[in-house]
């Protein structure tokens, strides 16, 4: 396979970090000197998406799979991709058995990727719990289609979580950065009642926000009220109280661990939660002596650029590449580069993660 690739190609895949962002356009090379050499059809191409769905989509990504709703991830496909894209736009809708979803706007116009991407959907969907028949795809970009769509068969035996082991302590790092990809306060007021309650055995869990006003909103409850233990946090970022957990703990064996692993979690629940906030476009308000003591944090520990730092301040700002670029008056490609840049140099998976990092560590 690499035979038919350039030296260049060959040399950054010699060299690649499994934790970098790349340019999509060298997967399309790759994928392509493989279906030359293996002379691939769709039948193999689709088992490499699948492959992948199974690589990507493990230990604790599948952990949440198991803990979301499947009506849930259908709904916000997009998100998934998002972790190992930062182009193009997944939209999908659940009639009864039949799932469509449709993605538009991706860089690469390339029906062989479009086959892994074919597998990869049909493999994330039994990862949520169901069993897909008849998987099609019956408009593609690369056939002259402004969109390309993908449909199935799904057959769900219950569109409920599916309990697993409850998280301990060696998990917080890998729960905060998962909490971290939401993209609006819904979606994960959704995942963290749902983690409480049937991760954690959580009897009652209710999750508030300060909205705009300065007043609590509900977000989420679940449960009912009992006799166990109550605990209740407050949600603070840069000392700014950003929301309210109270929860009931389960009652019996495990009590006190679980009520350990919730305290070293809690400052995480809020990060995600002001995340969260600032994806929506109403970005925290704040404090420019913060603001500006973070950036100047940001450029010492990773020794950024006068412009990686002006895309940093407008990404922590809640600023989309569009509008980044044309704030900078740059091209929104460049942009996508300078992103991609501090995403590598922070190790953050996606632009939620990122801010995370900076309002949380800096």
């Amino acid at each position: 396979m690499l035979s038919h690739l350039s030296t260049e190609d060959r040399t950054r895949i010699a060299s690649a970090d499994p934790g970098g962002w790349y340019d999509v356009r060298l997967l399309e090379r790759v994928m392509n000197a493989i279906s030359q050499q293996l002379q691939a059809d769709d039948a193999l191409l689709t088992e490499i998406g699948r492959f992948d769905a199974d690589r990507e989509l493990s230990g604790v990504h599948r952990w949440y799979l198991r803990l979301m709703r499947p009506s849930f991830a259908i709904r916000h496909m997009n998100m998934y991709w998002r972790r190992s894209h930062d182009t193009g736009t997944w939209s999908s809708t659940q009639n009864g058995g039949q799932v469509s979803a449709e993605l538009r706007d991706w860089v690469i116009v390339n029906r062989t990727l479009c086959m892994t991407v074919m597998g990869y959907l049909g493999r994330t969907l039994e990862l949520f719990g169901g069993k897909i028949s008849h998987l099609e795809h019956p408009e593609c970009r690369a056939l002259g289609a402004p969109a390309c769509v993908f449909r199935t068969q799904l057959e769900l035996p219950a569109d409920e979580p599916r309990p697993g082991r409850r998280p301990t302590r060696e998990d917080v790092s890998a729960v905060a950065h998962e909490l971290a990809q939401y993209p609006d306060r819904e979606a994960l007021a959704e995942a963290l009642v749902s983690l409480l309650r049937f991760q954690f055995g959580c009897g009652w869990v209710e999750l508030w926000s300060t909205g705009p006003d300065g007043q609590m909103q509900l977000q989420g409850v679940s449960g009912e009220r009992g006799l166990g233990t109550q605990r209740r946090f407050v949600l603070e970022v840069g000392g700014r109280n950003v929301g309210r957990l109270e929860v009931q703990l389960p009652v019996g064996p495990g009590q006190e661990s679980v009520d350990e692993v919730i305290n070293e979690l809690v400052p995480w629940f809020a990060i995600a939660l002001e995340v969260a906030r600032s994806s929506r476009n109403a970005p925290p308000v704040l404090e420019e002596d913060e603001l500006a003591r973070r950036l100047r944090r940001a450029k010492e520990t990773a020794q950024l650029t006068p412009r990686q730092i002006e895309v940093l301040e407008l990404v922590a700002r809640g600023k989309t590449n569009k509008e980044i670029a044309a704030v900078l008056g740059r091209s929104e490609g460049t942009v996508e580069v300078h992103v991609t840049n501090l995403l590598r140099k922070y190790g953050a998976s996606n632009r939620a993660g990122l801010v995370a990092l900076f309002w949380g560590k800096l």
